[in-house]
């Protein structure tokens, strides 16, 4: 039988999120493979813990942004255990499974030339390359010129065989303490990350935002795997030391120009000087 690894991290707030997550796909996800949990947390206990496929892993919970800029070295710790799996999948902590999964709709097929599987990012779905959310300062290895790319994914749901996923946190672990090394930040974190590293391959399968679907949203696709709103749970601007300022006239419309229209521009220029990943 298929062995799933399911990697779930969820320290401080986020412990809230595990019990629905645990049962929703338990119940539902890829239920003709052989599944384990490891859960990364700092919880003293979690629900199903005397489970034997769950595996509670004692994990420190670091400061917003390093709960998700740590999150490559935090698998690579298990990297040992991990390397017998099949298959190895990252779940953000406020996802629940809604209908029943297969492997035969999820999983990357090899023999096709499909080592990792990645889903669409829900906001970008309907959009071309130069409109999509990547780091496009230079002095990130994280950036993606305008004329470059052809998927933008979800940092939330990712995974692949043993050996891609492993191989891969491996590369972006290493690409983040560089930038973190250098003072700079990816722009989105873990997901700016794992998009450039997207836009340099061609070996995955790539699924619709079907699996990645934000409650209360409407889309063209039947939802399989929901996200869940973390506002109702946590105040998540706590977590990540935020407060919302009103915008001036002047930045609204500035931020509209950049969203709708300086991309083209952005696109035509990097074109012209030839730019690509390096």
């Amino acid at each position: 039988m298929t062995k799933i690894g399911m990697l779930y991290l969820c320290t401080g707030r986020y412990n809230v999120f595990w019990p629905d997550f645990y049962h929703s796909f338990r119940e539902k996800f890829l239920t003709d493979c052989d599944r384990e949990f490891f859960v990364f947390t700092d919880a003293p206990h979690i629900e199903g813990e005397s489970d034997p496929a769950v595996h509670r892993i004692p994990q420190q919970a670091y400061d917003w942004p390093y709960s998700t800029l740590r999150r490559f070295s935090v698998f690579l710790s298990q990297e040992k255990v991990l390397r017998d799996f099949d298959y190895l999948f990252f779940f953000n902590a406020n996802l629940v499974c809604s209908k029943p999964i297969t492997s035969q709709e999820f999983l990357p097929r090899p023999a096709l030339g499909e080592n990792l599987l990645l889903v669409q990012q829900p906001g970008f779905w309907d959009k071309t390359p130069p409109f999509f959310s990547y780091e496009r300062r230079r002095c990130s290895t994280a950036y993606v010129p305008y004329n470059c790319g052809s998927a933008y994914v979800t940092g939330g749901l990712n995974g692949g065989t043993a050996r891609a996923f492993l191989t891969m946190c491996r590369v972006l672990e290493s690409r983040t303490e560089e930038d973190l090394h250098n003072g700079v930040i990816a722009i989105w974190h873990d997901e700016s990350q794992l998009n450039r590293y997207v836009a340099e391959r061609r070996d995955y399968r790539l699924l619709s935002p079907a699996y990645w679907y934000p409650e209360g949203w409407r889309m063209p696709f039947d939802p399989k795997i929901i996200v869940r709103n973390k506002a109702r749970f946590i105040d998540v601007g706590a977590v990540k030391h935020q407060t919302i300022q009103p915008q001036s006239l002047p930045a609204r419309k500035w931020e509209a120009f950049r969203q709708n229209y300086l991309p083209y521009l952005c696109c035509l220029r990097d074109t012209v000087l030839r730019r690509k990943l390096k």
